[in-house]
C-alpha cells in the first residue's frame, strides 16, 4: 500500500497541458497565450520573468528544474519555484507542493503541510489533489475520510478521467469497510466541502 501511495504521489508531478492550470485573477493576458509563450521560452529569459514575480513563469522554471530540461535536474529548486507559484494561487503548483512535501522531494517531508496545499488544490477543484487527500486518509485508517475525498475526487471541477476511475473502485473497495449510514455520512462530507468552497 505504501508503494503505491508514493507512486500515486508522484503520478502528477509531470508538467500537464498548459492553460488549464495557469489562471490567477491579476494576470491581464489570457492563460492560455501566457502559458504557450512560457513553455516555448528559453530558460534564462523565463528565469528573469520569475524572478520578476510571474506565477506561470515560476511554475515553468520549476517543471525545468524538476525535469532537468535545459539545465540540470534539481529538486530543491523545483520545489522552491513551485511554491512560490502556489503560494500566487496557481492550483498545479500547490498540487506539486504538497506532493513534494508528502514524500520529502526536494524538501524536508512535512505531511500536514502537504495536506494544507492540496487542500488548496483541490479547493480549485483539482481532483487529483482530492486523490491524494484520500489516499493520505487511507493510509491513516480513516476510511470515511478517504471515502469522502474519494468521492470528491469523482466529481471535482478539474476532472482526470484516469484519477474517476481509480477513485470509483477505491469506493467500491473502501464500502466493504463502511456501512451504509457512515456512505451516507462521508458523501454529506463531501457536499458541504464543495459548498464551503
Amino acid at each position: 500500500m505504501k508503494k503505491f501511495f508514493v507512486s500515486t504521489l508522484l503520478f502528477g508531478l509531470a508538467v500537464l497541458s498548459h492553460a488549464d492550470y495557469l489562471t490567477t485573477p491579476q494576470q491581464q493576458p489570457t492563460a492560455s497565450s501566457q502559458a504557450a509563450r512560457y513553455s516555448t521560452m528559453g530558460f534564462n529569459d523565463l528565469l528573469n520573468e520569475a524572478k520578476a514575480g510571474q506565477a506561470a513563469a515560476q511554475f515553468y522554471v520549476a517543471t525545468h528544474y524538476q525535469q532537468g530540461k535545459g539545465i540540470q535536474k534539481d529538486l530543491n529548486q523545483a520545489f522552491a519555484w513551485y511554491k512560490k507559484a502556489a503560494d500566487q494561487g496557481i492550483p498545479s503548483a500547490q498540487l506539486n507542493v504538497g506532493r513534494m512535501l508528502a514524500d520529502g522531494m526536494g524538501t524536508s517531508k512535512n505531511m500536514i503541510l502537504a495536506r494544507t496545499y492540496l487542500e488548496k488544490a483541490a479547493s480549485h477543484g483539482d481532483n487529483r489533489a482530492s486523490f491524494n487527500l484520500a489516499l493520505m486518509e487511507e493510509q491513516k485508517k480513516d476510511y470515511m475520510g478517504a471515502y469522502q475525498w474519494y468521492e470528491l475526487s469523482t466529481r471535482d471541477g478539474m476532472l482526470d478521467n484516469k484519477v474517476i476511475n481509480m477513485s470509483e473502485n477505491k469506493k467500491t473497495a473502501l464500502a466493504a469497510n463502511l456501512t451504509p449510514d457512515q456512505i451516507r455520512q462521508a458523501v454529506d462530507r463531501a457536499d458541504k466541502w464543495i459548498q464551503a468552497q
